[in-house]
C-alpha cells in the first residue's frame, strides 16, 4: 500500500469528444451554430426584406387595375348603373359645364325681360329628367327639354343683382347645377367734362380734354375710344381747325346705359411771334477816351414797335446797363469810352436777338 502524500496533483481526466457528443444527445443539447453560418442567415434575411419593399406598389398597383378593369366591365354590363350620382358643376361667370348649357346670359344688362335658353347634351338627355331655373331663390319654371334637348324661359330682373340658377333633375335628384349672377342696371352713369369748360376761348390748334366719369364706363370723344383711369377720370387731346367746336363725349357703362356730353367751344389760330429787329444808333460815332456817348436802341417786330422791350447794351465785352423800350419801342442808354484808342463794338440784346454800331475811340 502506498502511503498518503499531501502534493498529489488534483487535475482532472479530459473526457474525450466522442462521449461528450453521446451525453449531448441524450440529454437534447443541440450544437452550437458556427458564426459564418449565423451571418449567411442574416444576409438572406435582409434581402427577404428589401424584396417585399420594392415589390409591394408594384403588386398594388396591378391589383388596383385590375379592379378597375373589373368596374369597367360591370359598367358595360349594367349600363342602368351609370348616371345616377349627381355631379356639382362649376359656376358664375357665364361659363356653364357641358351637362347643361345656357346661352345669352349677361353680366350687366339694363333691360329687365330675359329669356334664359340652353341645351341639353344628348349624353344627359335622359326621359323623365327636367330642368329647373330659380331666380333669386324662387323656382322661376319647371321644363321638359324637347327632343333635341333645348330649353327655354323668360324671367323679369328685379334692379341691381339677380341670381338665376339652372339645375338638371331626374326626379329629386340633381344630376348638373349652375348659376349667374346677372346686375340690371337701368341708370346712366354719371358724365362731367371739366377741361375746357363750355363757352371757352382755347389757343389751337392742340386742343386738351380732361374730365371724369363712372368707374368702368367706357369713354367716347368724338367717335374715338379713350381708356380712362380705374377710378374713370380721362384726358385726351386733338388737333381742331381755328373756329367753333363741339366736343362730344359720350359715357357708356357695363349695362349699355349712355350719357352724353357736348361742350361747344372756340379755337383761335396760334399766335404767331415775329421776330424782333434791334438798331443801334449813335450820337457819337467818333470819340476821345472817356466821352460819354448816348445809344438810342430802337426795337420792332413786323416792322411795328415793340413797346416795353427790355434792352441790354454792352461795349466790348463790358456791360453797361439794361432799359425798356417806350410806346414808340426806343430806349437810350448812355455810357463812357473805353479808355482805349481804336474801334470798339457797342451791342445791344433783346429777347433773342440783336443789334450793333461801332465806336472810334482816339486822342
Amino acid at each position: 500500500m502506498k502511503a498518503f502524500s499531501g502534493s498529489r496533483s488534483s487535475r482532472r481526466v479530459p473526457v474525450p469528444r466522442e462521449r461528450y457528443r453521446a451525453v449531448a444527445r441524450v440529454s437534447g443539447v443541440r450544437p452550437r451554430l458556427r458564426r459564418p453560418a449565423q451571418a449567411l442567415n442574416a444576409a438572406i434575411l435582409i434581402l427577404a426584406v428589401l424584396f417585399v419593399v420594392v415589390s409591394t406598389p408594384r403588386i398594388a398597383g396591378v391589383v388596383g387595375s385590375g379592379f378597375d378593369d373589373l368596374g369597367a366591365r360591370l359598367g358595360e354590363a349594367f349600363p342602368a348603373l351609370q348616371g345616377t350620382k349627381p355631379i356639382d358643376l362649376p359656376s358664375g361667370g357665364g361659363t356653364i359645364s357641358a351637362e347643361i348649357s345656357a346661352q345669352n346670359i349677361p353680366d350687366f344688362t339694363r333691360v329687365p325681360q330675359l329669356v334664359v335658353g340652353g341645351r341639353v347634351p344628348a349624353f344627359a338627355l335622359v326621359a323623365g329628367r327636367k330642368v329647373e331655373i330659380t331666380l333669386n331663390g324662387a323656382v322661376a319654371a319647371t321644363l321638359d327639354p324637347d327632343a333635341g334637348g333645348a330649353f327655354s324661359s323668360p324671367l323679369t330682373l328685379r334692379e341691381g343683382p339677380n341670381a338665376v340658377a339652372l339645375t338638371l333633375l331626374s326626379g329629386t335628384d340633381v344630376v348638373a347645377h349652375t348659376a349667374y349672377t346677372v346686375v340690371l342696371d337701368r341708370q346712366p352713369p354719371p358724365l362731367a367734362v371739366t377741361k375746357p369748360v363750355s363757352g371757352d376761348t382755347v389757343e389751337g390748334p392742340n386742343v386738351s380734354l380732361q374730365g371724369k366719369a363712372e368707374a368702368g364706363a367706357t369713354i367716347i370723344v368724338d367717335g374715338r375710344t379713350v381708356v380712362p383711369a380705374q377710378d374713370g377720370s380721362f384726358s385726351d387731346s386733338f388737333t381742331a381747325t381755328p373756329g367753333a367746336v363741339t366736343i362730344t363725349v359720350v359715357a357708356r357703362d357695363r349695362a349699355g346705359n349712355e350719357t352724353t356730353v357736348k361742350t361747344p367751344i372756340t379755337v383761335k389760330a396760334p399766335t404767331t411771334i415775329a421776330p424782333l429787329v434791334v438798331r443801334v444808333t449813335l450820337d457819337k460815332t467818333k470819340v476821345t477816351p472817356g466821352a460819354i456817348v448816348t445809344a438810342q436802341v430802337q426795337v420792332t417786330a413786323n416792322g411795328l414797335p415793340k413797346a416795353d422791350e427790355q434792352v441790354t447794351l454792352s461795349v466790348g465785352v463790358i456791360t453797361i446797363g439794361s432799359a425798356r423800350t417806350n410806346a414808340s419801342g426806343v430806349a437810350f442808354i448812355g455810357f463812357a469810352a473805353p479808355p482805349n484808342e481804336g474801334d470798339a463794338a457797342v451791342v445791344v440784346l433783346a429777347n433773342g436777338a440783336a443789334g450793333r454800331a461801332t465806336l472810334t475811340v482816339a486822342k
